[in-house]
């Protein structure tokens, strides 16, 4: 279990919304949000989570996620989202990891336009009794004296599953990769992860990546930048709801480098 410290008031916030009382939000400027670019196309039928080829088991894949838009800025803008090629059960096999890196990770983000409307979506889904079980689990992970310590005034510990949200960070991340450089990454290829919370300074990489330009279609909600030796290795930097930054590093699959030799 991995945790990082978020304010207070985050914490009554959530459980505010479990009872059924939504946050709404208006944005300062419509235009934060949508940005679009031309909409990728590509004919290529192999799914980028296997490697295999698609035949008549055919499925699409929103990459980062749909449901990380939420469904008032997609019916204010209208977004064309990009989506890949996907056998449906390699897809499906993600939902569950995805449905709790949106209910554990969203709640963190609400102070920006975007994660505002993306709490309207979590507060909705906490009536659904079927969502009773990864509410709960959510709430759990909030932690007014982790492991005993007083934290400063307006603070709490927020802790979330690791893998499960790693797994869905790189998902995201293999997808963006089949898209710009045309490789299939593998699932289990070994990669360094870091997430920054709002108001954290970024590590040293990022001084590296921040000089690639800005590839996200909706920066609001996600955003993108990568740097990388081809063959060889990539850093990667994405904005969450324009909150939250996540690294991710590896080295490609047959890299000869001194560390994979």
């Amino acid at each position: 279990m991995e945790s990082f410290i978020i304010n207070r008031y985050l914490n009554a916030v959530l459980t505010r919304g479990c009872t059924g009382s939504p946050i709404n939000t208006a944005p300062s400027d419509p235009r934060c949000y949508a940005t679009p670019k031309s909409h990728m196309k590509k004919n290529i039928s192999i799914c980028y989570l296997c490697g295999k080829s698609i035949s008549d088991d055919i499925g699409k894949d929103h990459v980062p996620p749909k449901q990380f838009y939420a469904r008032e800025l997609r019916r204010k803008y209208g977004p064309n989202l990009f989506t890949l090629l996907v056998h449906p059960s390699c897809n499906k096999a993600y939902q569950k990891d995805e449905d709790y890196f949106v209910h554990s990770v969203g709640p963190v983000a609400m102070e920006s336009y975007s994660g505002k409307a993306l709490w309207g979506d979590i507060s909705d889904r906490c009536e659904r009794p079927q969502n009773k079980r990864i509410v709960q689990m959510v709430l759990k992970e909030f932690d007014e004296r982790p492991s005993g310590l007083i934290l400063p005034f307006g603070k709490v510990a927020k802790r979330f599953d690791g893998p499960r949200v790693w797994r869905v960070v790189w998902k995201i991340v293999r997808g963006l990769f089949f898209k710009e450089i045309g490789q299939v990454l593998p699932d289990d290829l070994p990669i360094r992860c870091e997430m920054l919370s709002p108001g954290e300074n970024p590590p040293p990489e990022y001084d590296i990546v921040r000089t690639a330009p800005p590839l996200g279609q909706y920066p609001a909600v996600f955003d993108y930048r990568y740097i990388g030796i081809p063959e060889k290795m990539y850093l990667w930097a994405m904005l969450f709801w324009d909150r939250i930054i996540m690294f991710v590093g590896f080295h490609v699959p047959g890299c000869t480098c001194k560390i994979c030799t």
